[in-house]
């Protein structure tokens, strides 16, 4: 079918609020003039999400869902969605109903006006303290490792161009960087000022203790994605070079000494020596490690379906 807009919302538990955020997408959608549709992702929920799913979608002929065979974690649920979605415009956004559905067609305005992808962000920041402090810093690191200036990074709520999503290879919890994955430079995209509601129903997921040392580990992952994911041996040979030049080095001022000033490495220098050894080899490795990666990465992108999920089923109208 042909399709304007495709709305992809990943969900983990959300039994409670599907009906209002379905009927509410439904009667905010109706009143355009685009075709869209509503893809729903259930993410092994371990409620009745996918029966109240199943329910929706013979009422609304919009709606498709799709239920994985486990719980992979919201990126790779944003990823099943994008591939099966049909749009030329894509819009992920929570199913908790903290985004407003009703706020959909400002983002399609927004894209229509030329925009490559149109991103949401809170109207209000209620964080205080320490919260706000590794919110902003991290904020100014990941605009700093990507060269993008956006306000707010972590919001699901987001429009993009297919285009953009196509070759794009989702990994780890890149949600909180999709922008910056996303966006190169001369894209134009703009951010627009959200309400964030309380969550009406279930439970959420979002521990702050555990956020911060994800957020850590993901600031690495995004640096080497953005510089590295098509070229690692550039990261591992540098290192590789520097840490064998480092030993030949160690290992050559010793032996000088061995062999002209009377050094005796083994009563005096034992450790040094190794050390030096040590690091020619760690050198070697390095690039050993350089060169599986570029193989790992130039066979990643030989393959046609780099499937990260299973899927256990479909609502009949989302297709096979």
């Amino acid at each position: 079918m042909n399709c304007d807009v495709s709305i992809v919302i990943p969900i983990y538990n959300e039994e409670l609020n599907l009906d209002e955020l379905v009927s509410r997408l439904a009667e905010t959608l109706s009143s355009t003039n685009y075709i869209f549709e509503v893809i729903v992702v259930n993410d092994g929920s371990s409620d009745n999400s996918w029966k109240k799913i199943i329910s929706l979608s013979t009422k609304y002929n919009f709606l498709k869902g799709i239920d994985l065979a486990g719980n992979y974690g919201q990126t790779i649920a944003l990823r099943a969605g994008f591939e099966a979605s049909q749009g030329e415009i894509i819009i992920a956004m929570d199913g908790d109903l903290q985004h407003n559905p009703e706020d959909v067609p400002r983002f399609v305005e927004l894209m229509h006006q030329g925009y490559d992808m149109v991103g949401g962000y809170k109207e209000e920041r209620p964080e205080l303290g320490f919260k706000k402090w590794i919110s902003n810093t991290a904020h100014f690191i990941i605009q700093k490792i990507s060269g993008v200036k956006m306000k707010y990074f972590g919001a699901t709520f987001k429009a993009y161009r297919r285009y953009q999503l196509d070759n794009l290879n989702f990994l780890g919890d890149a949600t909180r960087f999709m922008g910056a994955l996303v966006l190169r430079k001369g894209m134009r995209f703009t951010e627009i000022p959200l309400k964030i509601n309380e969550r009406k129903a279930g439970t959420s997921n979002y521990k702050f203790s555990n956020v911060i040392f994800e957020v850590i580990l993901d600031l690495i992952f995004l640096k080497f994605f953005l510089t590295y994911m098509h070229k690692p041996f550039r990261l591992f040979g540098v290192v590789g070079i520097a840490s064998f030049l480092i030993g030949l080095f160690l290992i050559g001022g010793i032996l000088f000494g061995f062999f002209f000033l009377g050094l005796k490495i083994k009563e005096n220098y034992l450790a040094e020596f190794l050390f030096s050894i040590f690091l020619i080899i760690l050198g070697f490795m390095f690039f050993g490690f350089g060169v599986i990666a570029e193989v790992g990465i130039y066979n990643y992108f030989l393959k046609k379906n780099n499937t990260l999920y299973n899927i256990r089923s479909k609502t009949n109208n989302a297709g096979s």
